[in-house]
Formats: C-alpha cells, sequence, structure tokens
C-alpha cells in the first residue's frame, strides 16, 4: 500500500513543493533547525480535535513529518489494547487517520478508504472489548484519547462509541483503586492526572460535551495558577515546593530554592525521584510523561477556543525550559527530551515560538498522542 501511494501521489508532491518553495518567507515561518520548508498559514477555521482534512490538505507529503506518521500508520493496529499503558496501537491508530485524511483531500480515495478502515476496525474492537479487566485507570488515560481523536478525524461516529467513551469516563471503576477515569484527573496532581487530563478533553470534545470541558479546564487552569483546586491530593514529601503551605503543579516562575531554580519544575514528579537536593538532583522520567499529557490537553483545548499556553505564567513553556534548558546544562544529558518525550517539543515551539525542537526527530509519537507533522503551520 505505502510503495503504491508513494508512485500515485508523486504529482501532488511536486506541486504542493512548488507552492511552498515559491511562497514568501518570514523569518518567523522560514526553515528551521529540522529543515522544514516555509510554513504555511493555517486555515481560516479551525475544526477537529487534533487536526482536520482542510488542515493537512496544507501539508507536504514529504519530509521527516510524514514519513513519520506514514510509518505508523502502516503499523499492525488490529490488536488494540486500552488496558496495556504500553501499547502503541493508541498511536498508530492516530496516524493512519492523519494519513487517510491526508490522501483523502489530494483524491487519492482507494488508498484513504484502506487507512480509514483500520481506524474504524480498530476503534470497533475496543467497543466490542469493553472495560479491561485488572487494569489502571493510567492505562485509560494514556490510550483512550488517541482512538477519540483518530474516529473524529475520519469522520467515525456511532451511538456504540458514544456509550463506550462515556462509559470509559464516568462509569468504569479501576478496581485498585476505586476511581473512574474522571474522579482520578481531579485528584491526581501528577502524570496521572494530566494523562487522564488529555484523554477526558479528548472525550468531552468528541461527545461535543462543551460544559465539561470547560469545568474539566477550569479545575485544572485554577490548580495550575493556584492555590490548589480541592480534591487533589498531594504526597507526603512537599520538598520540591516552592511554597509546602501552597502546593501547585508547576513551580511559579521565580521561585529558587538554596540556589537551584524551581522555577517550571514539577514538584510531584521531582519529588518520585528522589526529595530536594541542590546538589544531587536524582533523574526522573515522571516529568516528561505528565508533560505528555498536558500538551494533549493543550492542543485540544485551543483548538475548542479555551486555549490554556499562557496560563500560569506561561507554565507549560517553563516546564519544558526548566527540563531542556536548565537542568541539562546544570546536571547532564539525562534531562533532556528524548525517545517517545520528543514530540512534545515541536508543538511547544509551535504554541510558543521556541526552538527547543531544533535539529531534533520529534515527529513520532508519545504514550497518548503525537504527530507534530499536524502543526506546521506558521504562527498568527
Amino acid at each position: 500500500m505505502k510503495k503504491m501511494m508513494e508512485r500515485k501521489m508523486w504529482p501532488v508532491w511536486a506541486g504542493i513543493f512548488l507552492l511552498f518553495a515559491c511562497g514568501n518567507r518570514t523569518a518567523a515561518d522560514g526553515e528551521t533547525g529540522n529543515g522544514r520548508w516555509p510554513l504555511p498559514d493555517p486555515p481560516a477555521e479551525i475544526s477537529g480535535i487534533w487536526s482536520s482534512r482542510a488542515e493537512l490538505a496544507l501539508l507536504p507529503m514529504t519530509g521527516p513529518g510524514w514519513r513519520e506518521v506514514l510509518t505508523d500508520a502502516s503499523k499492525d493496529t488490529s490488536h488494540p489494547d486500552v488496558g496495556n499503558q504500553d501499547d502503541n496501537t493508541n498511536c498508530y491508530v492516530l496516524a493512519a487517520a492523519i494519513v487517510s485524511e491526508r490522501l483523502a483531500a489530494a483524491g487519492s480515495s482507494d488508498e484513504a478508504a484502506a487507512y480509514r478502515k483500520k481506524v474504524v476496525d480498530a476503534v470497533e474492537r475496543i467497543v466490542r472489548d469493553g472495560q479491561p479487566e485488572g487494569s489502571r485507570t493510567l492505562a485509560w488515560g494514556r490510550e483512550i484519547g488517541a482512538y477519540a481523536m483518530a474516529a473524529d478525524l475520519v469522520g467515525y461516529r456511532t451511538e456504540a462509541f458514544e456509550r463506550y467513551l462515556k462509559e470509559a469516563a464516568d462509569g468504569w471503576i479501576c478496581s485498585a483503586r476505586h476511581q473512574t477515569l474522571h474522579e482520578m484527573t481531579l485528584t491526581r496532581p501528577n502524570n496521572w492526572g494530566s494523562m487522564g487530563l488529555g484523554t477526558m478533553c479528548a472525550i468531552y470534545a468528541y461527545l461535543g460535551d462543551q460544559n465539561a470541558l470547560h469545568t474539566i479546564r477550569d479545575i485544572w487552569m485554577t490548580t495550575l495558577n493556584g492555590p490548589s483546586a480541592e480534591g487533589f491530593k498531594y504526597g507526603d514529601d512537599l520538598s520540591w515546593q516552592a511554597d509546602p503551605s501552597r502546593p501547585m503543579i508547576i513551580n511559579p516562575a521565580g521561585t529558587v530554592k538554596e540556589g537551584l531554580s524551581l522555577d517550571g519544575l514539577q514538584p510531584e514528579e521531582m519529588r518520585r525521584g528522589a526529595p530536594f537536593s541542590a546538589r544531587d538532583i536524582a533523574a526522573t522520567g515522571y516529568p516528561f510523561e505528565a508533560l505528555q499529557g498536558w500538551i494533549m490537553a493543550a492542543r485540544i483545548l485551543e483548538r475548542q477556543g479555551m486555549p490554556i499556553w499562557e496560563e500560569g505564567d506561561r507554565a507549560l513553556y517553563r516546564a519544558v525550559y526548566a527540563l531542556q534548558v536548565y537542568l541539562t546544562e546544570r546536571c547532564g544529558p539525562s534531562w533532556a527530551f528524548a525517545g517517545d518525550d520528543l514530540w512534545i517539543l515541536e508543538f511547544v515551539d509551535r504554541a510558543y515560538g521556541s526552538d527547543f525542537a531544533k535539529n531534533q526527530n520529534v515527529w513520532g509519537h508519545g504514550k497518548n498522542a503525537g504527530y507534530p507533522y499536524v502543526a506546521q503551520f506558521s504562527q498568527k
């Protein structure tokens, strides 16, 4: 399928290349360290949870972003498992949706239909399987949102899938913690909660439940800006908090402790590495995973007209800077983004005009979402 599609689409590639190559360039929109072509302006109206056919139609079918999403779209998606928090099928299904809609926009209907079928088959499989036994709310938070975004992108909507999403959000009870995904999202100020936030945003956006989306956004923004919303439960070790009497998800701008900048650090994730130390800072991957949930939620909310990028004194930018720049320079490369966290950097660059992603392969997926190919538009 992949080779046939590449052969048939060469005229489209050529046309898009000429369109981009001849367009006007600005310093803000031109090539970056990743070697992008000048970025097109986004459509006047934004629709869709993660992307839309109208947006994808403006993007080239070449380059590292396209190759990454095309490769993943071609992977096996026949055994989705939302109870396995490490299953990548959810992201491969999202990739298949992106490729399907890009091909449809180019008029390649047969290839588009084949990729769309992968999305539909996977979604219908998880609906048939229902609640996975013995799984954790963290798995549901990581896994389910991508299926909602993929279904939305290809225009798949059934009453059965809508019921499934409602049950996954508010009906399934985790046997270990006796919580629903919704309840977990509003009590865990760490990667569990942020992964839940990303998927809850995807679910509510898919269901068109703007009231629920507003509510969950407002609760998390109260906690981000401080003081923390009622219900969030912090660990006993508050040593990484800028103010232990006023715990927050991301430390406020400009805060310092014993000569170490706490600005942008995520206390609940840092403590899981070790208690506070200004000299011996234990490496931990939890802050990166938490940001995966945050960035997924931020993109969805922005597209729903409820942006959060500027909240908390640009808290998400500060959280990335704290890891990618400050701690990396102070403590070494173990604090730099790597692996399935890299995709975050490109979305953050698109939101803030930064260049965290420079000279890095950021085009893949994470645990819950990814594929910055969809975000390659100029900043207005």
